[in-house]
């Protein structure tokens, strides 16, 4: 009797899952309007303005169908439904690959926009949000002009293989609201045959975004913050008067802070590995001697480099590398306010430690 009674459950609940699954929603790809791409811009007369590119499933990726839909609205939550009433599908807003604020938009705020459209349970952490030297508009106009929707993995190229730092929303979610920390995007920018192009990073201080790093800047910043940068950068050396060029990719990097409570100092330990690419032709690398006088200019250029940008950054009062965050775990006594109070002022030094582990050299 008890053996025929769990066959009645089992029966029972089999009967259940099959009524459930079948009232599931089924949304077929080429009736939805999915939108990969989503620029914000911010009108004048403080309303947002909302590009999306959209792709047209029923040609190929690479065919060049895509769709541009622009909008305006007091809120972000109307922009689904608003954009929606130019397409013969719905609108559909999870899949979004990346998100860019127009430079305007950035440097007035987006705290309104985190709040209410990036925050969003539908809406993944891989997310990919960025800044753009220009309008979204602007920029997304001339990206879809290429006949392609590889921007995110434009994006995510330039981290894994170039000099991006690392990041993706829940990256810059953490900085956004973390304490002792600045959120940073990577920037884009057109250039003067009108293609998108990464341009740095740009730095935000609290929702507004402060500060543009060039690309030899965002190189040094990314030795700092990522391990695993593959980042060339190009030193300019003078001997004798005479100008002589030395590139090098990065291989792996390490840092290391100190921080002098009592003298309140901090001091950055940066191990890195490197392949040189190109180097004087005076330099002899199967020569002992040669290779320690490589490494030393190098080091005392990076040295340099590094502590330039770490006074660019304390002029503008923002805090991409977590420098507040950094001293926090080292001292107990820390406090947010106080500590930036003093940030601009803080004395940063620099020590490199180069190791040369192939010559790579070309031409």
């Amino acid at each position: 009797m008890k053996k025929w009674k769990k066959q009645q459950v089992l029966c029972l609940l089999l009967v259940c899952m099959v009524v459930l699954f079948g009232c599931s929603r089924t949304r077929i790809i080429d009736k939805l309007g999915i939108v990969h791409v989503f620029g914000f811009d911010q009108a004048e007369n403080g309303e947002l303005i909302g590009t999306a590119l959209i792709p047209d499933y029923t040609s190929s990726k690479e065919g060049g169908q895509i769709k541009s839909i622009e909008e305006q609205v007091p809120t972000g939550g109307l922009f689904a439904p608003r954009m929606s009433t130019h397409t013969s599908t719905p609108i559909e807003l999870a899949k979004i690959r990346v998100v860019l604020f127009g430079k305007n938009y950035a440097e007035s705020g987006i705290q309104h926009m985190i709040d209410r459209f990036i925050i969003n349970p539908q809406i993944g952490t891989q997310l990919q949000i960025a800044a753009s030297t220009h309008s979204a508009k602007e920029t997304l106009n001339a990206f879809k002009q290429e006949k392609s929707l590889t921007l995110a993995e434009r994006l995510q190229h330039n981290m894994e293989r170039q000099y991006l730092p690392y990041t993706n929303l829940h990256y810059f979610l953490n900085h956004f609201y973390g304490e002792g920390t600045d959120a940073y995007v990577p920037m884009l920018t057109l250039d003067d045959q009108n293609r998108v192009k990464v341009d740095g990073i740009g730095v935000f201080k609290e929702d507004q975004l402060k500060l543009h790093l060039n690309p030899d800047q965002t190189t040094l910043f990314s030795y700092v913050k990522s391990e695993s940068s593959q980042a060339t950068y190009r030193i300019q050396h003078r001997e004798d008067e005479q100008k002589e060029i030395i590139t090098f990719r990065s291989f792996k990097t390490k840092s290391n802070w100190d921080w002098n409570q009592k003298e309140k100092q901090l001091k950055l330990h940066l191990q890195l590995s490197v392949t040189l690419t190109q180097i004087p032709d005076r330099f002899d690398l199967e020569k002992t001697k040669d290779t320690s006088e490589m490494e030393k200019i190098v080091e005392k250029d990076l040295e340099k480099g590094l502590a330039d940008l770490f006074a660019i950054l304390q002029e503008n009062e923002v805090d991409p590398v977590g420098i507040g965050n950094i001293v926090r775990s080292q001292d107990r006594s820390w406090e947010e306010e106080t500590f930036y109070k003093d940030y601009a002022s803080l004395p940063i030094s620099v020590d490199v430690n180069l190791k040369i582990i192939h010559s790579g050299l070309e031409g």
